[in-house]
């Protein structure tokens, strides 16, 4: 090599790098503005993937080990471009001068240029390795689900004989019928009947799943095949009914042992057209159909001719037994005795009849016994078969009622399609319009009456409850009576048509100008007539015609007396004229409409109530600041509206309530496109004298007025100050599932960012606190202090830039006086560089109401989890649950008092992917009363040896399942002690033991007592090829490896409940 040659190369080597370093300087705004664009990619990638994800679990599908793998390294990269995201404002804010001269922090834009480049390529790179897999997920393995049993079910002789035959039919594997029919007249009990034969079929594990829907009258095949996937645990993704019965048959056969029951069917029905497969398909996958039917036909048409089964009216002595328990009544004389016996025998056996009549008559006096079974006797019913007898004890439970407003509620819910779960919200809105409650001046008291009327019509058995507590039903039988009832009033005069295949309006029906009501929802109708006279009609709805595009411009001129009206879910693009001759009308629903125009609601003086969620308007239109008597407006998720003029929501006075969560955010901002126009501000909701509910998403602090003249006082609120439209969408999806009506914030910023008044009106008023992406969080007891969040229940801690002590109880300014004195909740998610949750001595009456304490994916924390300083305070602790992170013990008990007990509610210990811990506890383990511990789950940990002492189980007295799984150095459960001498080890009463991949466990106790679990019932051991079952004294018999049982088990204690919707 020449010298030449050589110094070329020798200044290449020296020159590039610094080359290099020169570049990252001169294109630093180049450099930054691409590693936006690369995060921008990526978070969009992220997104798609987790909404497979999720979509995959609904369905109970497997993720794929390299997805997880990727979704962790994806997010690990979004959290640091995030970061320099931040760094860069800051760098840039840091260094903002007025001055001209003053140059840029030019070693911040080397350091932030530089890292730029590298992360924005290994963005590009993680990018590129997801094409590598287009599919997300594995196959799902089945889990057993059935239908929620009927929660008051008395078996009678006839119900017991049918419920033999069922059982007898559904067990036979040998028979060549897969269809087993259940007949019987309307309200003798035959869906309640089959509830329970699914809950017993499930548990003595004759199928796997057991999936139930409602055919009706009606049939709604859309519905039918939904009811079947929610049961399924299947996202059904085509549109078509013959794409939607592909993927159910396909789930049906792969899965297999399934029983399909279609309750309520009124004629033959094909049942591939729903997607039930038939014949030899369904003897394939082991499947069956439970069917229920009020006629002995369909039966017949539907291939059970052979297994069909009666289901009789109760013998005049079950009878009575049925209606003497449910009345509850003391007849304090023979002759009182015999009017009951003959009223409980005017109602024919028929349950429904027994239980409305008795509970209509439960606290009446002996002359209104003799009145009912006057009447009753009256009501001649010469088929048995027919429903007159039925019908008649109905309308004398609704005759019974005391309230005027509970029979208008009870009418109002046959408007409703046959089988709907009934919004008790909706009843409120539609009642608040119709003036159907006295006595009330807010819509909240509105809520109150609606509640009240439903829970007495549930008391009379005239409604039903739904599994959530917002919801009611109404049997089938008691809406027909309801319908019967309203469609030969004198006053009220209602045409109930919901949920009846209609497809155009009924123009035979010649009674129009009577109709107080008219319900078409839930129909096919495609045309309506050009102008209706209704002259009395109150209350007109038609939502929910998929393919009523258009309404007559004239429609509305004839119906002035109209107060509700329910054009929800219509595709309709504009909005007739004669609306605005609705002078009268209180109420309007009109989620989901597609009118992006609504300006001509305006002229609507009286209107209260306006809910617009999920519509598609762009805009507030000035036109509506006219509605001065408005009560409530919603606007949820309205993702189109990007702005709000000043000076319209501020003219709405009366306003008590207010939903704009997952729409409009830009509180005050400058209007896109813009240099001088301005959104509405806030101010314009704080001086809004009578609202009290607000549910608002907020950008910024910045949006934040610093001071103001009134002091608003809202009684429910839900506020999200957030700049990530991600975390506000979030935020609307928790309010949806878990807060209804509570007082919650949802911040990324501090306490000390926010103006004095918000803290009074709202922070320290909140129940519930949600910190989320707010990397100036440092101390939370600062923010406690400063928000005053005396009152917090429920406090959620996640992905946030503290110190690396959450408590810094040494910390300066940090007052020594009680703190959290009624929080009951605390969740701690994702805070990377927390070190420790508590430094320092915590003042007596902490944290003296936690019951719930989660830690997941702080992966930071080390040592014990609870220090004696957090122990000792928490003594109503409930449940703990452990995940991700790298403590080495759960409880540090060093430092305690000697003579003490501590943790004595615990019932609930998790303990999941704690890579180091060794022990559960560290210090003098006698200190823990593990007395009420009745759950302990221990997943991936895999430097436990064991999990508890000697004299730590014999403290176990409450424990009744114990789950230890993925843990590869554990050897024994309980660990061997020489010291310890007893007779017997015992765990009174433990009953499901589940130990599966622990390669080294050995034996559950190896010492010198005995061990004794008198009540063990299952016993589940995989994957464990060292563990030598032992001899574990059960007086129960041990089930071992039960399939069912563990896959309900497993669903169970590994899919807990959230408990963020248990504070009240």
């Amino acid at each position: 090599m020449d010298i030449a040659s050589f110094s070329r190369d020798a200044l290449e080597c020296f020159c590039c790098p610094v080359l290099q370093e020169i570049d990252y300087l001169l294109h630093y705004t180049k450099n930054i503005n691409e590693f936006k664009d690369q995060a921008q990619r990526l978070n969009a990638v992220v997104s798609d993937v987790k909404y497979a994800v999720e979509q995959a679990e609904r369905n109970r599908e497997g993720i794929k080990n390299e997805v997880q793998v990727w979704l962790q390294r994806a997010n690990k990269k979004v959290t640091e471009a995030q970061n320099l995201l931040d760094n860069e404002v800051q760098a840039n804010r840091n260094h903002r001068c007025a001055c001209a001269c003053c140059s840029p922090d030019w070693l911040s834009r080397h350091r932030l240029s530089k890292q730029a480049v590298s992360i924005g390529k290994e963005m590009g790179v993680i990018c590129e390795e997801k094409k590598s897999f287009e599919i997300v997920s594995l196959p799902a393995i089945p889990e057993p689900t059935a239908p929620v049993p009927a929660g008051h079910f008395v078996s009678f002789e006839s119900t017991k004989n049918a419920m033999e035959d069922i059982l007898k039919a559904l067990k036979d594997d040998n028979n060549n019928t897969n269809i087993v029919g259940v007949h019987g007249m309307g309200g003798v009990g035959k869906t309640t009947m089959v509830k329970q034969v699914a809950e017993k079929v499930m548990t003595e594990g004759h199928f796997h799943r057991v999936v139930m829907a409602t055919v009706s009258q009606t049939v709604n095949l859309k519905k039918i095949q939904s009811s079947i996937a929610d049961g399924l645990e299947l996202l059904l993704k085509k549109k078509s009914e013959e794409g939607r019965a592909k993927e159910l048959r396909e789930k049906i056969m792969a899965d297999e042992r399934i029983l399909v029951i279609l309750d309520d069917v009124w004629e033959w029905i094909d049942l591939s057209s729903i997607g039930i497969p038939i014949g030899s398909d369904l003897e394939a996958c082991k499947s069956k159909i439970l069917l229920t039917t009020r006629r002995e036909h369909v039966c017949n048409s539907m291939g059970c001719k052979e297994n069909r089964i009666h289901l009789n009216i109760l013998s005049p002595e079950d009878s009575w037994d049925l209606f003497i328990k449910t009345a509850g009544t003391v007849f304090d004389s023979t002759e009182f005795e015999a009017v009951a016996r003959e009223v409980a025998g005017e109602c024919q056996g028929l349950p429904l009849a027994l239980v409305t009549v008795a509970r209509a008559l439960g606290d009446k006096d002996e002359e209104e016994w003799k009145k009912a079974a006057r009447r009753l006797k009256r009501s001649v019913s010469p088929n048995p078969d027919h429903q007159e007898k039925v019908t008649e004890c109905i309308k004398l439970s609704y005759d019974f009622l005391k309230d005027r407003e509970a029979k208008a509620c009870f009418l109002m819910c046959c408007l409703f399609p046959e089988d709907h779960n009934i919004s008790k919200e909706v009843l409120a809105r539609y009642g608040m319009g119709l003036r159907l409650f006295h006595h009330v001046d807010t819509l909240d008291e509105a809520r109150g009456d609606a509640d009240t009327f439903t829970k007495n019509l549930i008391d009379s058995g005239l409604l039903l409850k739904c599994d959530e507590d917002a919801f009611v039903k109404m049997h089938d039988v008691v809406r027909d009576t309801a319908k019967l009832i309203s469609s030969s009033g004198n006053e009220e005069l209602f045409m109930a048509q919901a949920g009846s295949a209609l497809e155009e309006w009924p123009r035979r029906d010649t009674r129009f100008e009577s109709y107080t009501a008219v319900s078409v929802m839930f129909n096919d109708i495609k045309r309506l007539p050009d102008e209706p006279v209704c002259p009395k009609l109150r209350a007109l709805l038609l939502q929910e015609n998929k393919n009523l595009r258009e309404i007559p411009s004239g429609f509305f001129n004839r119906m002035t007396t109209l107060k509700v009206l329910d054009i929800s879910g219509l595709p309709v693009l504009s909005l007739p004229p004669s609306i605005r001759l609705l002078e009268n009308l209180c109420t309007l629903y009109m989620d989901r409409c597609k009118s992006k125009d609504i300006s001509i609601l305006g002229g609507l003086k009286k209107l209260e109530i306006l809910s617009l969620n999920r519509s598609f308007i762009n805009t507030f239109p000035e036109e509506l600041a006219e509605l001065t008597e408005l009560r409530m407006l919603d606007m949820r998720s309205c993702a189109y509206i990007q702005t709000i003029s000043p000076n319209i929501i501020s003219r709405l006075h009366g306003l008590e309530e207010l939903y704009l969560q997952g729409s409009f955010c830009q509180w005050g901002n400058r209007v896109g496109g813009t240099n001088e126009e301005r959104n509405a501000s806030l101010e314009e909701l704080i001086n809004l004298p009578q609202l009290t509910v607000l549910k608002i998403d907020i950008e910024g602090v910045n949006c934040l007025p610093r001071n103001v003249n009134f002091s608003p006082k809202w009684e429910k609120f839900d506020i999200c100050i957030n700049g990530s439209f991600f975390n506000r969408l979030l935020n609307v999806n928790l309010s949806i599932l878990k807060r209804v009506r509570t007082r919650t914030l949802f911040i990324d910023t501090t306490m000390s960012t926010l103006p004095d008044w918000f803290i009074k009106a709202v922070a320290e008023k909140a129940e519930m606190i949600i910190y989320s992406w707010c990397w100036n969080l440092k101390n939370i007891l600062v923010e406690y202090d400063k928000g005053r969040l005396f009152g917090l229940k429920c406090l959620y801690v996640q992905q946030s830039n503290s110190e690396q002590c959450l408590i810094p109880l040494a910390a300066e300014g940090i007052p020594n006086t009680p703190v959290f004195e009624k929080l009951q909740e605390l969740h701690i998610h994702n805070m990377e560089s927390v070190k420790e949750i508590c430094v320092g001595q915590l003042p007596p009456g902490s944290f003296e109401k936690l019951k719930f304490l989660e830690v997941q994916q702080c992966i930071y924390l080390e040592n014990s989890l609870l220090h004696s300083n957090m122990i000792q305070r928490l003594n109503n602790l409930e449940i703990l649950k452990v995940t991700g992170n790298s403590i080495k013990e759960v409880f540090g008990f060093e430092g305690l008092e000697e003579g003490r007990r501590y943790l004595e509610r615990l019932k609930e210990l998790r303990l999941d992917n704690l890579s180091q811990l060794a022990s559960i506890w560290k210090g003098p383990c006698q200190l823990a009363d593990f007395r009420n511990v009745k759950t302990v789950i221990v997943i991936k940990c895999n430097k436990l040896k064991f999990l508890f002492s000697p004299s730590m189980s014999q403290g176990l007295l409450h424990l009744e399942e114990l789950w230890v799984e993925d843990c590869s150095d554990l050897d024994e459960i309980i660990q061997k002690d020489g010291g310890i001498t007893l007779d017997k080890m015992t765990l009174p009463r433990l009953k499901t033991l589940a130990l599966q991949n622990l390669a080294l466990l050995v034996n559950f106790y190896d010492g010198n007592s005995s061990l004794e679990c008198p009540f063990l019932e299952h016993l589940h051991v995989r994957d464990c090829p060292n563990f030598r079952t032992s001899n574990f004294h059960s007086s129960k018999q041990v089930h071992f490896n039960n399939e069912r049982h563990y896959n309900l088990l497993k669903k169970r204690l590994k899919e807990p409940e959230d408990m963020s919707n248990a504070v009240e």
